[in-house]
């Protein structure tokens, strides 16, 4: 339940097929006790166990491999997902996967990038970078941005069209995905043709509408959870003011089209919001997709959350639409 100015009570819509993973979570979160409480190595073993269930039975693709991306930040490991291995050259999404910036490896999306790749005929290179609070802030971003950068270089070798390239991220990689693409446009490197942003983390602040509402942990993440992921990606207090850090305190002019995914159950829900009416209001091509009655995460259960299918589906169309379908695909932004 929640109040609204007047103090009266509105009753919160939850999926059916979302209630029995709620009650799970809670279930875990009270044996497990605060967030924090275990070291950084126990909280990627528990994350990593706590997500084999998102990736039961998957869907076969033509070809997956592991491989080293040689960048300018050092060897970064990425895997490349491939639709269609008779294709000479794809265009590509790099994605970077969520998890505070602490937890979360190649495996995490297995499921959500498969699907992605098969239903938008896209090559997926998902990066695993380096993790907080081992590496903190800028140390992962700068991995993120060399891979970019490597792609563009280089990517031809491994079927990458580098004339058709996006950036995409869920959460905390949402929040990198979107920091890489300002990195680039602000050194001029403008061939970024499409940002996929899955309920992403933008802003160390929690005084939105949203995280009043959801933001007690009720529902899977909560404000305490964040602000614990946020003070152990940052090495220093005033790094909550770099736009590198924060994306939504920067100018969002010269980016290239962005699809933006929100779920109703999220504390972050309005960190999307806003980010699309910045985007608006500078004239960049957005489109906001928002999953009532769903949790952070939905996107990656997609093997037992219909709408976390449907989500997918829907990226999907619109990364094909714009990276293959769209006439003059390919062509750098002016």
């Amino acid at each position: 339940m929640s109040t609204d100015e007047t103090g009266r009570e509105n009753k919160i819509f939850v999926d059916a097929q979302m209630k029995p993973v709620i009650e799970r979570m809670n279930a875990v979160a009270a044996e497990r006790g605060p967030i924090g409480s275990v070291p950084a190595t126990m909280m990627r073993e528990r994350f990593n166990e706590d997500v084999k269930g998102w990736n039961e039975d998957l869907p076969i693709l033509d070809n997956i491999s592991d491989r080293l991306c040689a960048s300018s930040a050092g060897p970064i490991p990425v895997r490349l997902y491939d639709p269609d291995s008779s294709a000479a050259l794809l265009p590509c999404l790099i994605f970077i996967h969520g998890g505070g910036w602490i937890v979360g490896d190649l495996d995490t999306n297995e499921r959500s990038l498969r699907m992605l790749a098969k239903l938008s005929g896209v090559r997926i290179l998902s990066v695993d970078y380096p993790l907080a609070p081992e590496s903190k802030f800028p140390i992962g971003l700068n991995a993120c941005v060399a891979v970019a950068h490597w792609v563009r270089e280089n990517g031809a070798g491994w079927g990458l069209d580098t004339n058709r390239l996006a950036v995409g991220g869920d959460s905390a990689g949402g929040n990198l995905a979107l920091a890489t693409a300002l990195d680039l446009r602000d050194a001029g490197d403008q061939w970024l043709q499409f940002a996929l942003l899955v309920y992403a983390a933008l802003s160390p602040e929690s005084t939105s509408q949203s995280y009043q509402q959801f933001g007690n942990g009720e529902f899977g993440l909560g404000v305490d959870a964040m602000n614990f992921f946020w003070s152990q990606y940052l090495a220093e207090e005033s790094e909550r003011n770099d736009p590198r850090a924060a994306p939504l305190l920067a100018n969002m002019n010269d980016l290239p089209e962005t699809y933006l995914i929100s779920a109703g159950l999220d504390p972050l829900t309005d960190d999307s919001r806003c980010l699309e009416i910045a985007l608006h209001s500078e004239g960049v091509p957005v489109t906001h997709r928002h999953y009532p009655g769903v949790v952070h995460g939905f996107f990656s259960m997609a093997l037992f959350i219909d709408a976390g299918a449907r989500a997918i589906e829907e990226a999907a169309s619109a990364m094909k639409s714009a990276l293959i379908q769209t006439e003059g695909a390919g062509q750098q932004r002016p």
